[in-house]
């Protein structure tokens, strides 16, 4: 569904945004229709009708398949009602920012783990470490290394739902014609890039389109896979950036890639490669796993194909992974964890093969998203996000800390410039530099 994938796209842009809940945001509706549990619901006396809000920033169908799903959860919990609010994905960071500096927040709603990270820390999230240590077999059961990294201090506010992956979408025609064999898991970059090479046309397109994955944290999978040091030093919490040896051979890499004309500049616009994708037009796409639901319901007709982000030695992923929060004061906790408990898995397992666009952290109820895309004819791409989300070693997808967005202009300035051959691979040392003053700045 492209309204689902547009907003899917959009939440990477969006997300980093949301890096803690601001006091005086913009102000918004505040009525009953919006405002959570958390202050003065009387829904927790014996006998009475326990009522929970829910809000969320999917589009209207997919939106609309939630509010089904959660009907289950009523059914199974008698006496608990749920209201779905749903909040166009352009006005969610400042609409749920207001809601919660004011005691208004709804009881669930669904946050970034960056989010999740600063709220938490700054007490203004509820917190789930005693749910997490009393049901250890449910958090046991989470894909390698999601729960660890929403932990602030060891405290739980907040629990993962879905995980983005960046492999790389292939047009299997493209690739027969060129007489290349179709990428698969263990692929390496030195493999990609000859691909790349061979698939592009001078004038015509490039080999290698980058929708994502085209800055300092996807180059950085480069040096983690062949055991040298990332970009950053951690997930959560940077304490250094590091332009590696590695790392640099990763930059040198692609640029040498830019300049031949087989990868589409950095600096390029990149709004349109998924459309150019189902046109036909594109060979290689680095994108979201996301875009699947849209090629799957409206390019019936490419063929197409997808692969693991490409290694050096060792496997790696980016992880990069939403989730659900509650604001710190909420009337019915025990109520809220089994509907955020549910919203997590039982919800994502009847949701997920109408619209896959994303796989549950969960591990047990990755399996209806993963037999959609089986069935859609897609078992390779089933077999890929597993392989990536299993990955021992994983990396940021940007930023999680409260001066991300000082760091991050310094990227903005120079880091695809340096690829794109406008400038020289040294700025890169001044560029971590950089963020490494703003890191260590009080």
């Amino acid at each position: 569904m492209k309204q689902t994938t547009n907003k899917w796209s959009a939440l990477l842009l969006s997300v980093v945004c949301t890096a803690g809940v601001l006091a005086g945001c913009g102000s918004n509706n505040t009525d009953s229709s919006n405002a959570g549990t958390n202050e003065g619901n009387n829904g927790n006396a014996a006998g009475q009708e326990v009522k929970l809000t829910m809000m969320t920033w999917e589009g209207k169908e997919m939106t609309a398949a939630i509010q089904e799903a959660v009907k289950k959860f009523e059914t199974d919990n008698p006496g608990i009602k749920v209201e779905v609010l749903p909040t166009p994905l352009a006005d969610y960071n400042t609409k749920i920012n207001s809601l919660i500096s004011i005691n208004q927040a709804p009881d669930v709603f669904m946050s970034g783990n960056d989010t999740e990270l600063i709220s938490g820390k700054n007490g203004q999230l509820y917190d789930w470490t005693s749910q997490m240590e009393s049901d250890k077999t449910f958090f046991d059961n989470f894909y390698p290394g999601i729960i660890p990294n929403w932990l602030v201090d060891g405290k739980l506010y907040g629990i993962p739902g879905l995980m983005n992956s960046y492999g790389v979408f292939y047009n299997k025609k493209m690739f027969k014609d060129a007489g290349l064999a179709e990428p698969k898991t263990g692929w390496t970059y030195a493999e990609m890039m000859e691909d790349a090479q061979k698939l592009s046309k001078k004038g015509e397109r490039f080999g290698l389109y980058l929708q994502q994955m085209n800055d300092p944290f996807g180059l950085s999978n480069y040096a983690a896979s062949a055991g040298d040091t990332p970009f950053a030093d951690s997930i959560t919490d940077a304490k250094k950036i590091t332009i590696s040896p590695k790392m640099e051979e990763a930059v040198n890499l692609y640029r040498t890639g830019v300049a031949s004309g087989s990868i589409a500049p950095f600096s390029q616009n990149t709004d349109n490669y998924a459309n150019l994708f189902k046109e036909g037009k594109v060979p290689l796409l680095q994108a979201g796993q996301w875009y699947a639901d849209d090629f799957i319901r409206n390019a019936k007709d490419l063929e197409w194909g997808y692969a693991p982000s490409p290694i050096v030695d060792k496997p790696v992923a980016t992880y990069d992974a939403i989730g659900f929060a509650s604001p710190s004061k909420i009337k019915n906790p025990e109520a809220v964890y089994k509907l955020i408990k549910f919203v997590a898995t039982e919800m994502y397992e009847q949701v997920l093969p109408e619209f896959p666009v994303a796989p549950p952290t969960y591990q047990p109820s990755a399996k209806p998203y993963y037999d959609k895309l089986k069935e859609a004819g897609h078992p390779e791409m089933a077999d890929a996000i597993d392989y990536m989300l299993k990955a021992e070693i994983k990396t940021p997808v940007r930023f999680m800390e409260q001066w991300s967005s000082k760091a991050q202009k310094f990227i903005d300035s120079s880091f695809k410039n340096v690829i794109d051959g406008k400038k020289p691979v040294e700025d890169l040392k001044k560029m971590a530099d950089n963020i490494n003053a703003v890191i260590l700045a009080p």
